[in-house]
């Protein structure tokens, strides 16, 4: 036991322990104190000293396993007799071990204060995590942030996203990990610059960003390059939304339509927000969509996000996400693709749904020329969301099993309290024409006092000798120009048999392939349509024809087609081939529909073996547009 040590009687006469003389023992906090008690006799203790004298005539003090003499020990080393760390309580009640005997703590028995309360200095060491250096709820970030649970993983950008909660603050947050792969990798401060930036973005339909985490300012778990944090966001995200099976057109609009005007907004400001990944966004209480983690890819552009638009729609349309890199959601299904690599277009998987949505969604995902602003793609879908009923089958939302009434942990945005103006048609049609006659009217009125400041001005018509012309000054005679002589058409033949005509467009969405042959079955009486549209070409889409292919080579002189729909727009093209794009065919002539029966003269040219009849424009009807074509002849050359 090294020295010895003394026992002195204490006034009650009981034995109280001494410190040592020689080496007294190290002094620990009371609560965490480890008092080691003697063995229950001297047999068992033959290192315990005897006391050497008491005072005369005093009775011998009766040694027994209550009051025999303890040591104080490092916790580390229990002495025989216990079997692990005793810690005494402030009642002098025991709590641990299993030897036996009482021990007093030492001192005075009071205990000392603990730390202060509040946020504690950052600590130095690594920061625990799970398996194989895993995320786990629990884990705090940057000493502030503890994280809650793991709400998605877009693996395109090795992000993890998590609900966490604000230590400091004691409110919910929604964090944005950078990991794994942007190890050593310039595009993760790309990242976190982009993320830096975004937080001057102000918008009700983008969280807020409130912090972003740079790697060396604060203490990281390994593997973790750096953070985003933005305001949570309450609700369902859309990879949630959709487990159920697809939303009504209606309801994907009213989703998709915030999201347009946030990315239109961000990009007038000049910023990428990175809405390309379903878990990022959410649907909050009040049933507007929101991108809840806002840190954009270092690499990505704005055309990611117009194209993430025309995913979004797809997914709520269709249940699939159309993803092409592989990287599909969890628990998402992915969408089937074109042996070109392209998504199938949304009719494919679910043939009702209007043709103008349709073709929204299709081009608006196409990469190799389809609708390229967010603007473009906003005001597409206000004027879808026009003549669509919106059902609100987006309410109640709830968020682990709990109906969510509001969004009371938002951070507030000047526009919040701004209710949304939707007027209906009628509205707009009159306030189109009350601005229409205000303008014409200023305009009458600016032309009356520009006359009188003339005549004013000018002293009247009769201010001034007339002009008069020299009757001899005859005009030089012109010269003959050379003026460039243009083939007349060729002279009509018979008409061009035809092997085959089918439905020509470019987005792969053909309208009514099963009437085409209508249009060549020398019968007026049938007809082939396009599909309605409720906005003219090229708003949609540039156009739709049909392609005729020629039994053998020939040359055309004109084209006679036949159709009831008035202000219908024809081109005449020559094609090397049925299916090459619009821009490689060669324009032979143009024509509008004007009466049952339409003849479309045509330039002399090489024989050709396919002609296509390309609509550019569609007759009205009933508020939309469409067209029919009853007959196509093709006239050959003489």
């Amino acid at each position: 036991m090294g020295a010895g040590r003394v026992p002195h009687p204490s006034p009650s006469g009981a034995g109280a322990v001494a410190g040592s003389v020689e080496d007294p023992a190290p002094e620990t906090p009371a609560a965490d104190e480890v008092v080691e008690p003697a063995a229950a006799s001297e047999a068992t203790t033959p290192d315990t000293p005897k006391p050497e004298a008491r005072a005369s005539g005093s009775p011998e003090p009766k040694v027994n396993a209550t009051d025999a003499p303890t040591a104080v020990v490092p916790p580390a080393s229990p002495p025989p007799g216990i079997d692990g760390p005793t810690t005494f309580l402030p009642d002098g009640a025991r709590r641990g071990g299993t030897g036996t005997g009482s021990a007093r703590p030492r001192g005075n028995g009071r205990r000392r204060p603990g730390p202060p309360p509040g946020p504690r200095t950052p600590t130095s060491g690594p920061i625990p995590v799970g398996p194989d250096g895993a995320l786990v709820p629990g884990t705090v970030i940057a000493d502030r942030y503890r994280l809650v649970s793991q709400v998605g993983r877009d693996r395109g950008a090795d992000a993890v996203l998590w609900k966490a909660r604000d230590t400091t603050l004691e409110r919910d947050v929604a964090m944005t990990l950078l990991v794994g792969g942007w190890q050593a990798d310039a595009r993760a401060s790309s990242a976190l610059s982009r993320a830096t930036r975004s937080a001057y973005f102000a918008h009700r339909h983008t969280a807020r960003v409130l912090d972003v985490i740079q790697p060396g300012s604060s203490r990281l778990p390994a593997g973790v390059l750096g953070a985003a944090v933005a305001e949570w966001t309450p609700g369902r995200d859309l990879a949630e939304l959709v487990a159920g099976g697809p939303l009504s057109p209606s309801a994907s609009l009213r989703v998709v339509e915030p999201l347009a005007q946030a990315v239109a907004d961000a990009h007038r400001a000049g910023l990428v927000l990175g809405l390309d990944h379903p878990q990022r966004i959410r649907v909050t209480s009040r049933a507007n969509a929101r991108l809840a983690f806002p840190m954009p890819r270092g690499d990505a552009t704005v055309d990611d996000d117009v194209r993430g638009l025309g995913a979004a729609l797809y997914l709520l349309l269709t249940a699939r996400w159309p993803a092409g890199d592989g990287a599909t959601p969890a628990g998402l299904k992915a969408g089937p693709r074109t042996s070109a690599g392209a998504p199938v277009p949304v009719r494919d998987l679910r043939p009702g749904l209007p043709v103008g949505l349709a073709a929204l969604v299709d081009r608006t995902l196409d990469a190799t020329g389809g609708i390229r602003t967010a603007a473009a793609v906003h005001g597409l879908v206000r004027q879808l969301r026009e003549g669509a009923e919106d059902d609100g089958v987006l309410l109640p939302l709830t968020e682990d099993g709990v109906q969510l009434d509001d969004d009371g942990d938002a951070v507030w945005h000047p526009d919040d309290d701004e209710p949304e103006h939707h007027h209906d048609p009628a509205t707009r049609r009159k306030l189109r024409i009350g601005v229409t006659l205000l303008v014409l009217a200023v305009l009458a009125i600016v032309a009356f006092l520009a006359f009188q400041a003339v005549s004013l001005l000018g002293g009247g018509p009769s201010s001034g000798p007339p002009l008069v012309i020299p009757t001899s000054a005859a005009a030089p005679p012109a010269t003959q120009a050379t003026v460039p002589t243009v083939p007349p058409p060729p002279a009509p033949a018979g008409p061009v048999q035809l092997a085959s005509i089918a439905v020509y467009d470019p987005s792969g969405n053909p309208d009514n392939p099963g009437q085409v042959g209508r249009a060549a079955d020398n019968d007026p009486s049938t007809a082939w349509s396009t599909s309605d549209y409720r906005q003219q070409f090229p708003g949609l889409k540039p156009g739709i024809g049909l392609m005729t292919t020629f039994r053998a080579p020939s040359r055309v002189s004109q084209v006679v087609v036949r159709s009831t729909s008035p202000g219908t727009t024809i081109e005449i093209r020559a094609a090397s081939a049925p299916n090459v794009p619009v821009a490689q065919t060669q324009l032979l002539g143009t024509g509008t529909v004007s009466g049952d029966t339409t003849t479309i003269p045509v330039q002399a040219g090489a024989p050709t073996s396919n002609l296509l009849v390309w609509v550019t424009g569609l007759g009205q009807s009933d508020g939309g547009y469409s067209s029919e074509i009853a007959e196509v002849t093709v006239v050959g050359a003489g």
